[in-house]
């Protein structure tokens, strides 16, 4: 995974500290640095997600040693940062603040005192012992902080999926029973609480395909995408689906966080732009929206059962962006020997359509650029890097 050779690739401090200056925030750089908001807390966290919005705010998802999971936001909007005072006060769990003057406020708090979040944990909590008759423990997997969060929980006689959405449960809920009316392997997703922002389901299988590439279930992955797209070409109106395909959004979006890669972004989205623009409006079929190894799940090690997760993003799209994303993730990871087998299954059910398919691999690799500075990996540049390489490599093909 190198970046080519004429390609300028800085460190991860030279890069935090170019993300920093665009943000336009004074001490920004302080917040999405492990090492520094370690000091600032004075105990060890590691950051898991960081967003920021220039000149507005900086908010990151960070866990300790002990597992615990929180939260630290620097903005310089006064409302923002009323209100998550007293949303923490509510939750009986107060900010910790490390700044508050006229135009700047730092504060940091847990995960369960979330501003966006923390009503609807504190319900789902609530429903779920009531439900259990007893207090259940908690294990939180995945934090997005105002966003979402996924947990483990001890609820009956095996553990289940908690997951938390600040906007509500009731799309996820309604493309599982979409996708479970297609007879597709969805996990079963059940509403839980009043505020329909909670959903609970069985912890089903042995792990994913990301973690244990098994060319067998990425064949079997192809086939139910397949269904999906051929099953539903005529119905495709239900669900609010992913967001738009928009290359130059993408590309303006990398320059926020790489703007060293300005160039090659934008002329990677123009490239992709001649390439996809008749197919980029259209909505031929229901698609899930992210797709990539690690949203399969399979039944055990060596099996070919697999369920599909994570249908936050399905609704109608077309078809194409789900085959991109999936090859897209597979390159990236090193599992070309999961793209054949899934592109056979695919094929075994659903029309391919093979003159699109660099394009849209080549759009999947720019749009998810980002996500390697968002979700803080120690080698962010280079893998930002290896992103664009990808992207040109498809269009090249």
């Amino acid at each position: 995974m190198n970046p080519r050779t004429d390609t300028y690739v800085p460190s991860v401090a030279e890069a935090d500290a170019l993300v920093a200056e665009g943000a336009r925030l004074d001490r920004a750089e302080e917040v999405i640095d492990s090492s520094r908001l370690s000091a600032l807390l004075e105990r060890h966290v590691t950051i898991t997600h960081a967003r920021l919005k220039p000149e507005h705010s900086v908010v990151v998802a960070h866990t300790e040693l002990d597992g615990t999971h929180g939260w630290t936001m620097l903005t310089t909007d006064p409302d923002k940062f009323s209100k998550a005072q007293q949303r923490a006060a509510e939750t009986g769990d107060p900010l910790s603040v490390h700044q508050q003057r006229a135009g700047l406020f730092l504060c940091t708090g847990s995960a369960w005192s979330d501003p966006a979040l923390a009503k609807e944990l504190a319900e789902a909590q609530r429903a779920l012992e009531k439900q259990e008759e007893r207090q259940v423990s908690w294990q939180i997997l995945r934090y997005n902080p105002r966003r979402r969060l996924v947990a483990i929980v001890d609820a009956g006689k095996s553990p289940k999926v908690v997951r938390i959405l600040a906007g509500g449960a009731d799309h996820l809920l309604s493309a599982a029973r979409r996708w479970r009316e297609l007879g597709l392997p969805v996990t079963n997703l059940l509403p839980l609480g009043d505020r329909r922002s909670a959903t609970i389901a069985p912890l089903w299988g042995f792990g994913d395909l990301a973690r244990t590439p098994y060319e067998p279930a990425s064949e079997t992955a192809g086939e139910v995408i397949g269904r999906l797209h051929a099953s539903s070409r005529s119905d495709s109106s239900q669900g609010q689906g992913p967001p738009e395909a928009d290359p130059l959004q993408a590309s303006a979006a990398l320059h926020l966080v790489a703007p060293w890669l300005s160039g090659r972004a934008e002329q990677l989205a123009l490239r992709c732009l001649t390439d996809l623009r008749a197919a980029l409006d259209s909505a031929t079929a229901e698609v899930h929206g992210d797709l990539s190894p690690d949203q399969v799940l399979l039944a055990a090690e060596g099996s070919h059962k697999v369920r599909i997760i994570d249908l936050d993003r399905a609704g109608p799209g077309h078809p194409m962006r789900d085959i991109g994303s999936w090859v897209a993730s597979c390159r990236h990871a090193g599992h070309s020997e999961l793209i054949d087998a899934f592109l056979a299954g695919y094929s075994s059910c659903a029309r391919l359509e093979p003159a699109d398919l660099n394009a849209w691999e080549a759009y999947a690799h720019l749009a998810r650029a980002t996500d390697f500075f968002r979700h803080r990996e120690p080698d962010w540049p280079v893998h930002t890097v290896n992103a664009l390489n990808l992207a040109e490599e498809a269009l090249d093909r």
